[in-house]
């Protein structure tokens, strides 16, 4: 499996969101292990909603520890509480240094 795969199953999320996000973007995420498997999945569910990003790596919990994540968004940077708590997720998660996303070229 390849980058161009995890990113169709994150897209396949986003997709649910159809008609419940908005003003915000549909957003998917998938967490994937060393071995290749897809540990957690998350959406962006409603508007004002936690992001897809989070949700993924909440249900992926300890076994995103060196996972890469694959977000069909870059994850939210602006600033506040709510970015402070999402970046000490990922940061606990250990999978903040791989992450891939729909907005930037794989490497």
């Amino acid at each position: 499996m390849n980058d161009s795969y995890y990113m169709r199953k994150a897209l396949g999320l986003a997709e649910r969101g159809r008609g419940r996000t908005s003003p915000n973007p549909m957003v998917g995420a998938v967490v994937v292990d060393a071995d290749g498997v897809i540990v957690g999945r998350g959406r962006h569910e409603v508007a004002g909603g936690p992001h897809a990003e989070v949700n993924a790596l909440a249900d992926a919990g300890w076994r995103a520890r060196g996972a890469t994540l694959y977000c069909t968004l870059e994850p939210c940077c602006h600033t506040g509480p709510a970015t402070s708590r999402r970046a000490g997720l990922a940061r606990r998660s250990g999978s903040s240094a791989r992450k891939r996303s729909a907005r930037t070229k794989p490497s």
